[in-house]
Order: structure tokens, then C-alpha cells, then sequence
């Protein structure tokens, strides 16, 4: 990967609730039985998505490496030969799956406080305290996670190709250009699939800022990325603060996206 961009852009994000959380998405994804988890097909799917978190330059907590050692220990302890001496031996997936089920009735509890919240907050809005809002989490919608994203992602990135990260472009382009970028899809459009906002892209290096831009972009109110059901297509639609003004963007062409609205 560019190493510039690996240096300067670097994204902590809160949307992510650990890897019991990933894992229980997996689970979820492939309609797997919880009490029988098919370890190596589940180690494999979960290290693709922690290498494009390393990709993307993600803030991986130590939490992350730890399961995918545990998830690789339990693999290896299945694929030895039982010894018939023992009697009967423990399951190896015994403790990962009562790890799972205890965090899915906590995030099934935290689900019902959110619903309970967010009613309350429709019946009584609170007065602002001053200040501007804190705009800076990922926030998605309610069937969207951003393990989501990075499914979709994944999908861009096969269908790219497989040329090398670090390889040398011979024009230099940044995050803030694919903003711009999406910023102008986004113009003569309301909504836009996920896919069709990388369908100019020649390299996995701009494949990567475009995903970052879209984080960015969210994170800004600019862009909210829904999905009807879950785990159906991605859809990208323009967000509560679209129309403000981008800071770095070039004062002509920030004319130009405001003239195409008007």
C-alpha cells in the first residue's frame, strides 16, 4: 500500500464492537448453527476481514489478533487425532461458543435500550447545549454495519484485480480528490449503489481512498449509506449536511457541484 497514505491517513472507528461482534456477523452472514461452528471455514472468513481492516489502515484493537490466535488454536486442536483413553473429551469450540451467546444476549438487551431510546427522543427533544454537534463517528443505519461495507469492499477489490499496493502512480491522488469525486457522482443523484461509486476505479490504491473518502464522508454528515434488509445491496444517499461547503475542495469546482444542484 502507498506509504504515504499509510502514514497520514489512519481511521479509529467506533462502529466496530470488538470481535465477538465480527464473528457473531459471520455467523449471521452464512446462516450458520451457533452451536456448531464450522471453525476453519469461520477462521478463514475472519482473517480476510481483519487484513483488509491492516489494508485500510483501521485501528485494530490487540483484542482482534487475540481471537484470531484463539480461532487458530481451536482449528489446530480440532484437527488432532482424539485420543480414545480421555472418554469424552471437550468440544474445543465449547467456550468461543458460550463467549458468543453471552455477548448476543447483552447486544440483543443493548438493541431494546437503543429502540426505547430513540422513542423517548421522539416524543422529547432535549434543548442543545451549545456548541457544535461532535460529527465525527461513523454512524450508519440501523440494518447497516460496517462489516457490511467492507463485504462490499472486498467484492471491489475481486473485481479490480490483483495488482500490488505498493506499486508507484504515475499521478499522485488523495482522499480529499475522491471525496471530490463522490461529492460529483452525488450531484446529478439522490442515491447511488455502493458499487456504482467505484466503477471508474483503475488500481486497488484508489479503490482504498475511495472507501476511506466514503468513511470520511459519513463521518461528515455529507453521505449515509443504507440498506433496505439485511445484508442486501448497499445504497448511498446524500446526508443532512451535503450541500455545506468542502473546505479543501477547489473554489471553481465547488461552484460547479453547487450551479448542477440548483
Amino acid at each position: 500500500m502507498n506509504q504515504s497514505l499509510q502514514n497520514d491517513y489512519s481511521v479509529n472507528l467506533e462502529v466496530f464492537h470488538g470481535p465477538l461482534d465480527l464473528l457473531l456477523y459471520l455467523i449471521k452472514k452464512d446462516e450458520i448453527d451457533i452451536y456448531d461452528i464450522p471453525i476453519a471455514r469461520i477462521t478463514m472468513q475472519y482473517m480476510q476481514y481483519v487484513e483488509m481492516m491492516k489494508i485500510l489502515n483501521l485501528e485494530l484493537a490487540g483484542e482482534y489478533i487475540l481471537m484470531a490466535a484463539t480461532l487458530i488454536r481451536i482449528k489446530a486442536k480440532l484437527l488432532l487425532p482424539r485420543d480414545e483413553c480421555d472418554g469424552e473429551e471437550l468440544d474445543p469450540r465449547q467456550e468461543l461458543v458460550a463467549a458468543l451467546l453471552e455477548y448476543k444476549k447483552f447486544k440483543e438487551a443493548s438493541e431494546i435500550l437503543r429502540e426505547k431510546r430513540i422513542f423517548e427522543e421522539r416524543v422529547f427533544v432535549p434543548p442543545s447545549v451549545g456548541g457544535d454537534f461532535n460529527r465525527k463517528k461513523v454512524i450508519l443505519s440501523d440494518n447497516t454495519t460496517l462489516y457490511d461495507m467492507l463485504t462490499a469492499f472486498r467484492e471491489v477489490l475481486e473485481r479490480v484485480g490483483k495488482d500490488q499496493f505498493y506499486e508507484i502512480q504515475p499521478e499522485e491522488m488523495t482522499v480529499e480528490d475522491r471525496i471530490g469525486r463522490v461529492m460529483e457522482i452525488m450531484v446529478a443523484r439522490e442515491s447511488v449503489t455502493f458499487q456504482e461509486l467505484f466503477a471508474d476505479i483503475p488500481s486497488k490504491l484508489v479503490a482504498i481512498l475511495t472507501f476511506l473518502a466514503l468513511l470520511e464522508l459519513t463521518k461528515m454528515h455529507r453521505i449515509s449509506i443504507r440498506q433496505s434488509l439485511p445484508f442486501s445491496e448497499l445504497r448511498v444517499y446524500r446526508g443532512d449536511l451535503y450541500d455545506t461547503p468542502l473546505p479543501f475542495l477547489n473554489p471553481e469546482r465547488q461552484e460547479e457541484m453547487e450551479n448542477d444542484l440548483s
